[in-house]
């Protein structure tokens, strides 16, 4: 069997932590190639046997000649090096969301070799069938305002997630909604208050945060993100991510509320889209197959840098307790 009818070959770096593990089977899924799984923790054994891929302790091992696409799944701050290191040695990659935890871990990135080509950011909120309908309703209709809740299920705040460095969960989890409102509107939002507390898991990081951002064009967008000990009702993610987005302008509302989707015109009409639950890491993984046949990926890096910027003033504002902090342009 030739590699073409094998399928892409990927390796995932950080395969033994829960986000690598769902890239790993989701390409497989997908009909890729699993070649190489690159983590040192002894938990990648099973998997790297499910799959029928070699296990090695580092990325440096890797060869771009054997390698069509390398998935890195790290925390943020130990991926800039990493992908970095990739890129310059020739290597296509998909990252994990964000880019870095903060603007100074962007600039690693930033100063790779194709960086603009050969790097696709993993926002997987990009992939869900609800996406396309809501960004094209933001773009013909005048928005006054956006407010989110993103909310992620975590039994314990620990681990990489409890580094200060790691920005807390408005880096980690809501992001997501930062990236994705960011790319509806143009310029640097200014922040105008930010709250955070870290008394429900009482970790080192901000746990709950709630911020108030107002862009350019006087779109306000509130966003409040955190983590949560209860399980949601319903969900993204197989459950964990519950995530609502409400929409408000001129001519009418849209509320978009994990896979339910609700138009309200302003003569009082109403619309309504179910979407079937799907998983994320499944639809991205096949974007990114996509990716590796030359194909332009959802989330530039630019666009990615730019979350990674919003989020960085956001988490200083948080920090200070000051309000109008520029976001860095």
């Amino acid at each position: 069997m030739t590699t073409a009818e094998r399928g892409p070959r990927v390796a995932v770096v950080g395969a033994a932590g829960w986000a690598g593990s769902r890239h790993a089977r989701a390409f497989s899924e997908v009909g890729a190639n699993v070649t190489h799984l690159v983590d040192k923790d002894e938990r990648v054994l099973g998997l790297a046997q499910e799959l029928g891929a070699d296990r090695v302790s580092s990325a440096g091992e890797l060869r771009s000649d054997l390698l069509d696409l390398v998935v890195v799944a790290l925390p943020a701050t130990v991926q800039p090096t990493v992908c970095a290191d990739l890129l310059n040695r020739g290597f296509r990659v998909l990252t994990e969301k964000p880019v870095a935890a903060d603007a100074q871990g962007a600039a690693i990135m930033a100063a790779a070799s194709g960086v603009n080509e050969r790097l696709m950011v993993g926002y997987t909120l990009h992939q869900h069938p609800g996406v396309p309908f809501v960004s094209t309703w933001v773009r013909d209709n005048k928005v006054i305002a956006v407010t989110v809740r993103s909310v992620a299920h975590k039994q314990s705040v620990d681990s990489w997630r409890a580094d200060p460095k790691e920005g807390g969960v408005a880096v980690v989890n809501g992001i997501h909604a930062i990236e994705l409102v960011s790319s509806w509107f143009k310029g640097a939002p200014k922040v105008l208050a930010t709250s955070a507390s870290n008394i429900l898991y009482g970790s080192p990081v901000p746990e709950h945060v709630v911020s108030t951002l107002e862009f350019p064009s006087g779109v306000v967008f509130t966003l409040q993100s955190y983590w949560s000990p209860w399980q949601e009702p319903q969900g993204l993610n197989q459950g964990n991510w519950s995530l609502t987005i409400d929409i408000l302008a001129t001519d009418g509302r849209m509320l978009w509320s994990n896979d339910s989707l609700h138009v309200w015109d302003r003569d009082g009409g109403h619309h309504e889209e179910i979407f079937p639950p799907s998983d994320l890491f499944l639809r991205q993984a096949e974007a990114a197959l996509g990716f590796c046949a030359g194909e332009t990926p959802p989330v530039s890096f630019a666009q990615a840098l730019r979350a990674t910027d919003i989020a960085d003033a956001v988490r200083t504002a948080a920090g200070s307790g000051a309000r109008e902090v520029p976001a860095p342009k």
